[in-house]
């Protein structure tokens, strides 16, 4: 436990506290313990300060190493059984001072170096230890184990040896001890540093009164501050500040000793003179196995904070500071203000503070909290002005929209997000939670079903093409994709409703509401319309959201019956319609062109075929007798396919050169599209 109480803690809500500790004491030395979860934060943020004008000398702690290792150097080793034993065998060769008890009520004191401890066995159930020792006088004396009366060590590195050794084993695995060396004379002591704690919760009760024929009333909205005294101490007339936002936080290894790699480089061995050979040093590095780091291990996360620190405090004349590169200065009283809102029944012990991007509750009232105990404070009192309302959400509750108590944050405070129990005109309605809210904004608590109300969604999904242009030879569609939602309301009551109807605000680039009135109120991430509903009636509300896409259509693919569609549907004007025809007109005769050069390339095929066949039959053939008539008419044949074949020669070529004309008219046209 530390000597020294807390007397002022600023708890946050991400799991850090700000502690001060403060008092006047006596000597050299301040003892601090803290837990291992908390020893990082403590290095990071810890400062001493003497406002007596006396000097903080250093601040130490203990080199994070496990127990075994801590005692390695050490030449005193002692086990739980055999105590004694093991520090006289221990003290081999040290010189000792022993006291013996020769006889019944008369001792005998020796000094001189002990030679060790031996076991004598008499009988099976008869043992004697001996303890033999080397006097100054170099007499070697024997004394039984269990005369042994008192022990002084002579030997100042074992005296220090044994010491370290009781000091280690006292040390707890999951305690840290931190010193503070101070100055001799009185000092008044000022210790503050951040350390993990529990967050510090709120709730509240919200406790309304209105005429059952009214939606609208007045309420007194009450919060109460919850946090847990984990310290090991009791806390007594403490000073408490809860603090809400969220300040960066994270954690840095201080703690833990490392050792970084480094290569080891052996000495060259030097020999006689023989065959000369050149060989560098051998290098070796240490492997990931070898590290060498005194810590114990780190937890696989931890938390702290970053606050600046100089803020509280203020430079008293003459004082003397210490601590971890701290500026000469001291802790100041948190600041005071008059206390906020309506008295009530019970009063509310908190002032309120804007800090930045945070919000302080500061408990006026010094708190006392038990070790292991948890108290609840009240932080907020106010008379809010609100309306009741009926709220759908088909993502957070479908098929009903749920009661809710919606009012103005005019409290002018920062409401932290917690539990709210909701109680009307006397009667329990529901619970909720209060969202984290700014001063000025809205907040609702939704805390009952309305069963007697029935909201059914359709959803829809359609395509609308807005308009097409021409872009770099392509036919470029914009086409928004419209969602619909169809909010179909059946009230069964008997009673004309006015239902909210709330959906999310999407996070997709560029969609936008369309054909839909706008909404009765917009938040970052959501909107609302109400929508009035007769009593045991229905009533109907769309909701429409569009964004756009993209699709392009190569112009050279293009055809007249789409072309045709385009030009009815008004995405297209005349004028482009006709400049698209005439390229449709110069493309279908590139078409047929090369329709008509891909029959003739046929045609040759064929006829090269043709050819083969009769050159084929020719050889086979007389050039006399019976057979010379039918080669004189097969050769006529090969002739005139002979013929054909220059025609078709002198038809493709031709076609060639139209289809080159009229590829660069299409690529003339197309370029005279997109300017």
């Amino acid at each position: 436990m530390t000597s020294l109480p807390v007397r002022e803690m600023v708890l946050y809500k991400h799991g850090v506290g700000f502690f001060v500790r403060q008092g006047t004491l006596e000597g050299t030395q301040i003892a601090l313990t803290f837990r291992k979860d908390e020893i990082n934060d403590v290095l990071k943020s810890l400062a001493v300060f003497d406002r007596s004008g006396g000097q903080v000398l250093g601040i130490h702690y203990q080199t994070p190493m496990d127990k075994a290792t801590r005692l390695a150097s050490s030449s005193i080793r002692l086990s739980y059984a055999k105590t004694m034993l093991d520090l006289l065998k221990d003290l081999r060769g040290r010189r000792t001072t022993l006291t013996f008890e020769v006889t019944p009520g008369s001792t005998e004191t020796i000094t001189g170096r002990i030679i060790g401890v031996d076991e004598a066995s008499f009988s099976e159930t008869v043992q004697e230890i001996y303890v033999s020792i080397l006097t100054d006088d170099g007499h070697t004396r024997i004394f039984p184990f269990t005369h042994l009366r008192s022990l002084k060590i002579e030997d100042a590195q074992a005296a220090q040896d044994l010491i370290y050794f009781l000091d280690t084993s006292m040390s707890e695995d999951d305690r840290r001890i931190v010193n503070v060396r101070l100055t001799e004379g009185t000092h008044d002591a000022v210790i503050y540093y951040v350390a993990p704690s529990p967050t510090w919760r709120v709730s509240y009760r919200f406790v309304g009164e209105t005429d059952e024929k009214s939606t609208s009333g007045k309420a007194l909205l009450q919060g109460w501050g919850l946090f847990d005294n984990r310290l090991e101490e009791d806390l007594e007339d403490v000073r408490v500040t809860l603090v809400a936002g969220q300040p960066i936080s994270f954690i840095y290894e201080l703690y833990a000793s490392r050792i970084p790699h480094r290569p080891t480089v052996q000495d060259a061995t030097r020999i006689a003179p023989g065959p000369i050979e050149f060989a560098g040093s051998a290098v070796n590095y240490l492997s990931d196995d070898d590290e060498i780091a005194y810590a114990d291990d780190a937890p696989e996360y931890e938390r702290a904070i970053t606050l600046d620190s100089l803020s509280l405090i203020r430079k008293k004349p003459g004082m003397m500071v210490g601590g971890l590169g701290m500026p000469d200065a001291q802790p100041a009283p948190i600041s005071q203000m008059k206390i906020a809102g309506i008295e009530q029944s019970t009063p509310v012990s908190a002032e309120t503070k804007e800090s930045g991007e945070m919000f302080q509750y500061i408990v006026t009232a010094p708190v006392s909290v038990k070790r292991g105990e948890s108290a609840l404070v009240p932080i907020i009192g106010s008379e809010i002005e609100y309306e009741r309302e009926l709220l759908y959400n088909g993502a957070k509750f479908d098929n009903h929209p749920v009661a809710a108590m919606r009012f103005d944050n005019k409290t002018g405070l920062t409401l932290e997000r917690g539990p709210v129990t909701i109680v009307e005109n006397g009667d329990y309605k529901g619970e909720a939670v209060v969202a984290f809210t700014k001063e000025n904004n809205q907040v609702y608590l939704p805390y009952a079903v309305e069963l007697g109300i029935k909201v059914t969604e359709r959803h829809n999904h359609t395509s609308e093409t807005f308009r097409i242009v021409i872009n770099n030879g392509y036919l470029a569609h914009e086409i928004f994709q419209v969602v619909s939602t169809t909010y179909i309301i059946e009230n069964t009551t008997a009673k004309p409703q006015t239902v909210t109807i709330e959906a999310g605000i999407s996070t997709y680039a560029g969609q936008e509401l369309y054909e839909t009135r706008l909404p009765d109120v917009e938040t970052a991430e959501e909107r609302r319309w109400r929508v009035d509903v007769p009593a045991r009636g229905k009533a109907e509300f769309i909701r429409k959201e569009r964004y756009r896409t993209y699709r392009n259509e190569d112009l050279r693919r293009l055809d007249y019956r789409n072309l045709q569609k385009y030009l009815e549907n008004k995405w297209l004007d005349r004028a482009l319609f006709e400049s698209l025809s005439a390229l449709l007109d110069a493309l279908g005769l590139t078409q047929r062109l090369t329709e008509k050069r891909q029959s003739l390339e046929n045609e040759r095929a064929q006829i090269y075929g043709q050819q083969e066949n009769l050159r084929a039959n020719l050889g086979a053939l007389q050039p006399t007798g019976q057979e010379a008539q039918l080669r004189n008419r097969l050769l006529k044949q090969l002739e005139s396919s002979q013929d054909r074949l220059e025609t078709i020669d002198s038809n493709l070529a031709d076609i060639d050169r139209q289809i080159t004309e009229n590829s660069i008219l299409v690529e003339k046209m197309i370029a005279d599209l997109n300017a």
